[in-house]
């Protein structure tokens, strides 16, 4: 896997990856402490920042429906 960035949040890791789907520029993979894959955003965004922001985005959606415990 090509991964440019890495960043831990609330137990959970996103890995950032240089290639979306579609028009995006970035594609997020967001990881369990094991380091199973539990989504896949091909279409993260166009910039580094947006592309972590929408994966902590997604953790916090899916804690808030206790989907990811």
């Amino acid at each position: 896997m090509n991964t440019s960035l890495h960043s831990d949040y609330k137990g959970f890791s996103i890995d950032l990856t240089p290639r979306g789907d579609y028009c995006a520029t970035f594609a997020v993979d967001i990881r369990d402490g094991e380091g199973r894959v539990l989504h896949h955003l091909g279409v993260a965004g166009n910039t580094e920042t947006r592309a972590v922001e929408r994966g902590r985005e997604l953790i916090d959606f899916e804690l808030a429906y206790d989907r990811l415990q």
